[in-house]
């Protein structure tokens, strides 16, 4: 089975909730500290239309808690730590759309495997391939023409 990019189903995370309790043992967070990050702004429950209801947090909110965490862990003042998690997380929203887009899918070239990353050039004959290479990060510009190159679908 070949890699196909346009039929490739991604697993969204969006529906992933947890109430308050829930995120405070996955954090080791109290929830006394998640209401009051709440009350400051630093996270955001997830609307809901009861407000009888138990909080939920939504999958980034766990992850900013986590990263908030570990910040103070590495002793960041809360402030400094909040500061630093909005930071890494606009960070990663900005990586996550680059690579979107860029992905091609993963594939064997020379015996290695690489990530396609597309067209390096505009008349779009020369691709792009990253590989790791003894721990280190390689670049790779390939002729299209240069195939024999393996989809790789079995390692998704």
């Amino acid at each position: 089975m070949n890699f196909d990019k346009e039929n490739f189903k991604k697993p969204s995370l969006d529906h992933l909730q947890f109430r308050i309790g829930e995120l405070a043992r996955m954090t080791n967070i109290s929830t006394r500290q998640l209401r009051y990050w709440e009350k400051q702004g630093y996270v955001q429950a997830i609307d809901r239309e009861d407000e009888q209801e138990s909080r939920l947090y939504g999958f980034r909110a766990f992850v900013k808690v986590a990263i908030i965490k570990q910040n103070l862990d590495d002793g960041d003042s809360l402030h400094e730590a909040v500061d630093k998690a909005n930071e890494q997380l606009e960070s990663a929203m900005i990586i996550h759309h680059i690579m979107k887009k860029a992905f091609q899918g993963i594939e064997e070239y020379e015996g290695r495997v690489v990530v396609n990353l597309g067209y390096f050039d505009d008349a779009e004959t020369q691709l792009l391939y990253v590989y790791l290479e003894s721990g280190k990060v390689k670049y790779r510009v390939v002729d299209k023409r240069e195939f024999p190159i393996t989809k790789k679908s079995q390692l998704l």
